[in-house]
């Protein structure tokens, strides 16, 4: 879903330690621009999404790590020339 012209959210499974859980990542495209080297547009998104572990079944250390955890994504991505 787009919030604005360089923010929203996507929606999807995220299997962790073998339990299926749906997530909403919160994502930021950071631009975009030509490769140097062969020309080909690339564009970079950052996404993060906060998670409990207990709800994967990550049950060790809750006290000693804590029980929800933050996901970060760096990305890049490059089209076709």
């Amino acid at each position: 879903t787009k919030s604005s012209d360089k923010q929203g959210t996507i929606t999807g499974d995220l299997t962790i330690a073998g339990v299926t859980k749906p997530v909403t990542l919160d994502v930021t495209f950071n631009g975009q621009g030509k490769n140097p080297w062969d020309g080909s547009l690339e564009a970079g998104f950052s996404a993060t999404a906060k998670l409990k572990r207990s709800d994967f079944g990550m049950t060790a250390n809750l006290p000693l790590i804590g029980d929800e955890v933050t996901l970060r994504i760096e990305t890049e991505g490059r089209g076709r020339s």
